[in-house]
């Protein structure tokens, strides 16, 4: 039994690691098109985040994987799960972006400039190495959310921890045993995640 919880486990760390990283790519032209982008774009981006932040992913997860045959798309469940988890999650660090990118005094820009950086080296060069800093640990705590939402792709039938720890339950009646065993699996992940963050703060503190 806990040989199929730890595969469980695998395929949710899987599930995790991609969703995380489409989000983070996603994530980051959103952030850039609120603050530096024309107006037509600084609308879109502000009502992507707005609109996706206002609803519940299990609501998107079910809608986008049972929709998208009707309009032609058909993926496999895995990869619908992480493009609409990531798709979901880069709101959130859209908006880790834009705070850490604002944090950074206007100071820092006119510096670059007056060496004669151009405005994009000045970002590249100047700003984005900042940008880092200030949003490592808001990005890995967002990778602790992402890794507990991957439960819900059990809703759409992809099968990961929760679904394995189901399985197990339905075959043996052994209920809660294994039921503590996959939020022990959770927990362990997220823990892992939250001392990282915890740990990268800190030493970002004391730079």
């Amino acid at each position: 039994m806990f040989v199929v919880l730890l595969k469980g486990a695998a395929v949710t760390v899987g599930l995790a690691v991609c969703a995380i990283a489409l989000s983070i790519v996603l994530g980051l032209p959103v952030a850039l098109g609120r603050l530096y982008g024309p107006l037509p774009v600084r609308t879109l981006a502000a009502a992507y985040v707005f609109t996706i932040r206002g609803v519940p992913l299990l609501i998107l997860l079910v809608g986008g994987y049972f929709c998208l045959p009707y309009l032609g798309v058909d993926l496999p469940v895995a990869l619908c799960a992480i493009l609409i988890i990531g798709f979901y999650f880069a709101a959130y660090t859209a908006e880790v972006f834009r705070a850490a990118i604002m944090s950074i005094p206007r100071t820092q820009w006119d510096a670059g400039r007056s060496v004669g950086f151009r405005r994009l080296d000045v970002f590249r060069i100047v700003i984005f190495p900042q940008t880092i800093r200030f949003c490592a640990a808001p990005l890995i705590n967002i990778s602790a959310m992402i890794v507990k939402s991957t439960s819900l792709v059990s809703a759409i039938g992809a099968w990961e921890l929760l679904t394995a720890g189901r399985e197990i339950a339905e075959r043996t009646y052994v209920v809660l045993p294994i039921y503590i065993g996959v939020a022990v699996i959770y927990f362990v992940m997220c823990f892992v995640l939250s001392r990282i963050a915890n740990n990268v703060e800190r030493n970002y503190a004391h730079a």
